[in-house]
């Protein structure tokens, strides 16, 4: 029998498999993160004839006589290039720019682990961070203070998840009061708002006495005149009372103004800011009091008396005063508190209210609250993965809070990874073991939330590589019919 017929049969199935490369290339060159790849040939075997002979006796070397047996694959590499991008502005699909693999696993401890380039992951019914077959996404999960665990564990964004609410602690007004503003001349008893405490009757009562409703900037008013006065508003016969601006010294009252304050169970508290001008100091520098009310969820208004005993305790001391250059030289920062009696269950609230950028010039009043801290409780309304693997939680209270961090994987030598499928690739010997780290460190590639990372599959080569596949292939099949002609004339021979 013919050698040629059996090496044309080795070529055949070697472009076979050939051809069965290309085709499973083209066949994902829409695959998400799918790594092509290619087939090399090399040579059997050689029957040497005649071997070499060296030069002697005035003759030359000779040399060997050897004629080849076939073909066989050499090599099935996997080619782990970089792929195009795919914006999809979906905040669960990642991609890898660089080096680097996803580590995913399906065991609940997470000790089989698995590596893929593809980040098409979604969110399961527990908020899982999972890939398409409910493999989990492995990282560092971050505890309820947002600091991150140092065990490798699948990742968690869960709408469940809260952040807890803080207490406000600190209050800072900014802006301008107008100097322009009336002053108004103190009575005898230094008291700008009209208090009810004292008078053991109703608002005819306090009528009767002359005062202080008279002489004052804010009027207290009985919501409800025929009833006693009870100052507490936690007794149960508690009669509101409503402030109203006496319309007599309207011009006094420079700038009015309302912020939020939380406690520390995350409760909703606003105050009532009057900035009043009163008569300049001995020096001559311009002073304006604060006046300090607490707003119910009815609208009615809480005096902060300065009594230790009060629902709501503001400093006696508080009178701001400015020089002639309209800087504030006194008053700078005064501390409020919000007693147990109005915070629903929450220990008493104490805040600082700082005056310290307040300016007094002839212009317009425009003091307000610019910034507070604090917050109420929060629920999860969105997330965002960060280029190094962060995963932030955006809470409805404003707030973020650490989820968790993705963690990459990478080999002294991808191409010898074990593809399984399912755009899934594990360990082997040749591979290396697997070496973990934080996206964008020691080499690793960084993250592009809502972005896929396509095949990288040139479909222009393969279609190239195909066709000389094919011919490849035909020239090997023209080998065995030519051999088998050949073979039929040596046996029509005998005829």
């Amino acid at each position: 029998m013919m050698r040629s017929m059996f090496s044309a049969v080795s070529g055949l199935r070697a472009h076979q498999t050939k051809m069965d490369v290309i085709g499973n290339n083209i066949a994902n060159v829409n695959t998400i993160g799918f790594k092509g790849s290619r087939m090399t040939f090399q040579e059997v075997m050689n029957q040497t004839i005649q071997g070499a002979s060296a030069a002697r006796d005035g003759r030359g070397g000779t040399n060997p006589q050897q004629v080849g047996l076939g073909i066989d694959v050499a090599a099935m590499d996997t080619f782990h290039i970089q792929g195009t991008v795919e914006r999809t502005e979906y905040m669960t699909d990642v991609m890898i720019s660089g080096n680097g693999f996803f580590i995913v696993s399906d065991d609940a401890n997470a000790l089989n682990q698995y590596y893929t380039r593809a980040g098409s992951f979604s969110l399961d019914a527990s908020g899982n961070l999972v890939t398409p077959d409910g493999f989990k996404v492995l990282g560092f999960r971050a505890d309820e203070e947002g600091v991150l665990q140092p065990n490798l564990s699948g990742l968690v964004i869960s709408k469940s998840a809260t952040f807890n609410p803080m207490a406000t602690d600190r209050v800072t007004m900014k802006g301008n009061l107008d100097a322009g503003t009336k002053r108004f001349a103190l009575p005898a008893d230094g008291a700008l708002v009209a208090n009810l405490a004292g008078f053991n009757g109703n608002q005819e009562a306090l009528d009767a006495a002359g005062g202080p409703n008279e002489g004052m900037v804010y009027r207290a008013v009985l919501k409800d005149p025929d009833a006693a006065y009870q100052p507490n508003p936690n007794e149960d016969n508690y009669n509101p009372v409503v402030y109203q601006i006496n319309q007599e010294f309207t011009d006094s009252v420079a700038r009015e103004t309302s912020y939020e304050v939380f406690d520390g169970l995350g409760g909703i508290h606003r105050i009532k800011q009057a900035y009043i001008r009163i008569e300049d100091d001995a020096d001559g520098n311009s002073q304006f009091r604060v006046e300090t009310f607490y707003l119910d969820k009815d609208g009615n208004m809480i005096h902060a008396t300065g009594q230790a005993d009060d629902p709501l305790t503001a400093p006696q001391n508080n009178i701001l005063t400015f020089d002639a250059k309209g800087k504030l030289i006194a008053g700078q920062s005064m501390q409020l508190r919000i007693g147990e009696g109005l915070t629903n269950g929450a220990e008493a609230t104490t805040f600082t209210l700082s005056h310290r950028d307040l300016t007094m010039f002839a212009s317009s009043s425009t003091a307000h609250a610019d910034e507070t801290n604090g917050f109420p409780l929060g629920t999860l309304d969105d997330f965002t993965i960060a280029p190094t693997g962060e995963i932030t939680g955006i809470f409805s209270n404003g707030e973020r809070k650490l989820l968790g961090q993705i963690r990459l994987a990478n080999f002294r030598n991808p191409a010898g990874l074990e593809k399984i499928g399912s755009n899934m690739y594990r360990a082997t010997s040749n591979s290396g073991i697997p070496i973990e780290d934080n996206p964008g460190v020691g080499g690793l590639g960084t993250l592009s939330a809502g972005s896929l990372e396509m095949s990288n599959v040139d479909l222009s080569r393969e279609i190239v590589t195909m066709i000389a596949t094919q011919r490849g292939f035909q020239s090997n099949s023209r080998i065995i019919t030519t051999s088998d002609e050949m073979l039929q004339e040596v046996v029509n021979m005998k005829r």
